[in-house]
């Protein structure tokens, strides 16, 4: 994404939580790339989120135990997958 607006970023601080990404926006620490959906959960003073355009999709995956079997996570991989 970053290549795609001409820049390469300094990557300082890195985590897989996104919790802790949004901590460390909310006290400075940079910016960063996150889901859309994070603007209606992650509501403080201390933030602000800009839409970017509409050119990037992501890849979702369907993530289930790996022993379940139950009819709804079937039912949801029949929806899913047709």
């Amino acid at each position: 994404m970053c290549s795609h607006y001409g820049f390469m970023p300094n990557v300082v601080h890195q985590s897989n939580n996104i919790n802790s990404i949004i901590q460390l926006v909310r006290n400075g620490l940079g910016i960063s790339i996150v889901p859309s959906s994070l603007k209606k959960i992650h509501i403080y003073l201390e933030l602000s989120f800009l839409d970017l355009d509409n050119n990037f999709s992501t890849d979702v995956l369907l993530a289930t135990h790996y022993s379940d079997e139950s009819e709804s996570t079937y039912s949801a991989i029949s929806f899913l997958l047709v």
